[in-house]
């Protein structure tokens, strides 16, 4: 025991972090500043929020000087904490254009996959509403060790909650909608989980991009334009989406009209009426989720090349390998998808489950669903 106590004391010097008995609250109120109490904050502090709706000033992000920030963490270690009542929630709330409600990260985060130092950690994040920005309602990038619990991203413009870059985390009981790309976003990190979240009236409710062993599982996807997509995207720092699990999760009649807002986005080619989507991944399971009323399809695997319609020569180019391999379609109920579909969509896609029949080891057992493409999918051993 006391060599596990000298080795905790170590590793918190080493990360700047205070002990719990160092360690201070610093409350806000409404008529103050949540950027003021943070600037105030020592690593392993906690600012703990009161009810009421906050405009701050802003100031330039730390990792997109270009970009206003309404409140910007630096530091390893800060618990930003909200204190709700029913009725009465905390409100962080754009003032003008602003482009990110909370944004944890450092200056410098480009190099932060090479040099450490360029990374926070340790990152609390909970009990807030976020609200009506121009970009992101949540952003983390470069943080190790991080949580976001219990928020509400409404109406913010590109993502509701949106981290990346980020190794051991959760985003957890939270809430986002009206994302004009993604409610729940987790990219180009590694070792997560995203679970018991709603994602509502986005484009997409969650998606996971050139991300490894993430879990995301017993969420609810509704009203989106596609419920939940696995995606290897290319001309990323990341280069593989592999080693991913999505369960338990409802993904129901996302049919919402496509809004995207950046077209040179992937997200722009989502046809409404998307249940799963899953592009060039390697080794994800789909396992025990309910999938209905997707007008589309309801579990789509493809090849990045496919997908985009992207042409041979083109494709050759990538610096990602474009096929799915070695996903896994377990125990899914997928029913009364496909009705609908899209005009942009192949007509044989319109199915429940549906493979483009590219990539290797590829297989589907156990699913309960009304329609495949092809008619017959290969079973798992």
């Amino acid at each position: 025991m006391r060599w596990t106590l000298v080795l905790l004391a170590v590793a918190t010097a080493a990360l700047g972090l205070t002990t719990a008995a160092e360690a201070k609250t610093i409350k806000v109120r409404p008529g103050q500043s949540i950027q003021a109490a943070v600037d105030q904050a020592d690593p392993g502090d906690r600012v703990l929020v009161k009810p009421g709706t906050y405009r701050e000033d802003g100031r330039p992000c730390p990792t997109e000087p270009s970009h206003t920030c309404a409140v910007a963490i630096e530091e390893n270690g800060i618990r930003l904490v909200g204190v709700p009542r029913p009725k009465h929630p905390v409100v962080l709330e754009a003032r003008d254009d602003q482009d990110e409600g909370i944004a944890v990260g450092k200056s410098g985060a480009a190099d932060c996959l090479t040099d450490a130092s360029k990374r926070v950690h340790g990152s609390l994040i909970r009990g807030l509403t976020v609200r009506g920005f121009e970009d992101d309602g949540v952003f983390l990038i470069c943080v190790d060790h991080w949580r976001v619990t219990r928020v509400r991203a409404v109406d913010n413009r590109e993502y509701g909650i949106f981290p990346s870059h980020t190794a051991i985390g959760r985003l957890d009981h939270s809430f986002a909608s009206g994302a004009n790309d993604t409610g729940h976003y987790i990219g180009q990190s590694a070792r997560a989980r995203v679970d018991h979240n709603v994602a509502r009236g986005n484009v997409s409710g969650f998606e996971l991009e050139n991300s490894s062993r993430i879990r995301a599982d017993h969420n609810l996807a509704t009203g989106n334009t596609g419920g939940i997509l696995s995606f290897t995207l290319p001309n990323l720092d990341i280069k593989a989406n592999s080693d991913n699990r999505i369960d338990h999760n409802r993904v129901l009649r996302n049919n919402k009209p496509n809004t995207c807002v950046e077209p040179e986005d992937a997200i722009c080619d989502v046809p409404p009426g998307t249940g799963i989507l899953v592009i060039a991944t390697d080794r994800n399971r789909i396992v025990a989720n309910r999938v209905t009323g997707n007008n589309s399809f309801g579990i789509a695997l493809s090849n990045y090349c496919v997908a985009t319609n992207l042409a041979p020569p083109d494709c050759a180019t990538l610096d990602i390998e474009p096929n799915p391999d070695g996903n896994r379609v377990l125990n899914n109920t997928v029913k009364g998808n496909g009705t609908a579909p899209d005009p942009s969509l192949p007509a044989v896609f319109a199915v429940d489950l549906a493979w483009d029949t590219t990539g290797t080891d590829n297989c589907w057992s156990n699913n309960r669903a009304g329609s495949t493409f092809p008619a017959s999918l290969p079973a798992c051993p």
